[in-house]
């Protein structure tokens, strides 16, 4: 676990449970504002698939946020148990990050240069993170 600077520490499932919730508000607030800028009569079928994507996920979201929280708060879990809620975790984590794939297509609707500018800010993104997270590991291992 790694320090927050105050003396506590902050679990993965904290990490990841704000992540989400970043991400659920970013889905949301597309869905509400560019839902409402939607013409009634003739929708533009990009934002409509962009926001589609995104109102997908959500159901996996809630999920995640269900299963967080079960996994948290009840000790009483076997390992057998655990094993399967940290798999629906994972796949609920998933779907949710595949929810960015509606925002980009939303981003390069607004222009070209923000939809390929979020493309690749993302990608690098996720290269940092996965780079960062698997060094927090290994130096994890090496100091037990």
């Amino acid at each position: 676990m790694a320090s927050n600077g105050t003396g506590e520490t902050t679990s993965p499932y904290d990490k990841a449970w704000t992540i989400h919730a970043s991400i659920i508000g970013l889905n949301m607030g597309n869905i509400l504002f560019r839902g409402l800028e939607l013409d009634q009569t003739d929708p533009d079928m990009v934002v409509v698939t962009g926001l589609t994507i995104l109102a997908a996920a959500l159901p996996f979201q809630a999920i995640f946020f269900l299963i967080n929280s079960y996994i948290r708060e009840f000790d009483g879990t076997n390992e057998l148990e655990y094993v399967m809620l940290e798999r629906l975790l994972i796949l609920c984590q998933v779907i949710s990050y595949s929810s960015l794939i509606g925002i980009a297509i939303l981003m390069t609707n607004t222009h070209y240069y923000m939809g390929t500018a979020f493309i690749i800010s993302a990608i690098l993104a996720v290269l940092f993170l996965r780079t960062a997270s698997n060094q927090a590991d290994t130096l994890s291992r090496m100091s037990r």
